[in-house]
């Protein structure tokens, strides 16, 4: 006879889940990170504080579930540290043709955030994944021939910089074209 309620509660929490999310989102859009305070964010979802503390902590916590939601739908996992051999294009062109579904909306995140915090949490978030990634590829028996806080660093801030390079150029490149030109900068193939 429980079914139907755990059903319900699942639909429930997915939907607060979904709403506080999206009102997160559009908040960014129109401000910096730090300057959204949890009324805002609870009054644009139209949850109530007490129901927004039980699921997370405070606005970082939603911001880390977001980010965390983002990256697991655009399948990032340990071959995203390849782009030479041809796994990372798919990462590439997914991570890619997901800004340009919605490049208006990412623009406008990036342009009210650019000097905020926002970008910092992104980067540390990043960092935090691609070293969990390579411990994973360790235990593997992967072994790296540069240091791992150098290579988690300049591959977070290249992940950065082609997002921002795509939602910046004035030129607008099909997904396919901006990819190949990324793996191209990859592989150190800049001139003819």
């Amino acid at each position: 006879m429980n079914a139907p309620n755990e059903k319900k509660e699942k639909i429930s929490t997915r939907r607060t889940y979904l709403l506080l999310s999206r009102s997160l989102f559009q908040l960014l859009e129109e401000m910096p990170f730090e300057k959204i305070s949890l009324t805002q964010l609870c009054d644009r979802s139209m949850v109530p504080r007490s129901t927004f503390y039980r699921y997370f902590e405070d606005k970082y916590d939603l911001l880390f579930y977001c980010l965390q939601t983002f990256f697991d739908e655009s399948d990032l996992n340990k071959d995203v540290v390849y782009l030479k051999d041809g796994k990372g294009r798919k990462f590439v062109t997914k991570f890619i043709s997901t800004l340009d579904k919605n490049k208006e909306s990412f623009l406008k995140i990036y342009e009210a955030n650019k000097n905020g915090i926002f970008m910092d949490i992104l980067r540390d978030y990043l960092i935090q994944f691609l070293e969990q990634t390579l411990e994973d590829m360790k235990a593997e028996g992967c072994r790296m021939k540069i240091s791992q806080p150098v290579f988690t660093y300049l591959l977070a801030d290249l992940y950065i910089s082609m997002a921002k390079c795509y939602l910046k150029l004035e030129e607008n490149f099909q997904v396919e074209e901006f990819v190949d030109d990324v793996c191209l900068f990859a592989e150190r193939e800049f001139f003819e």
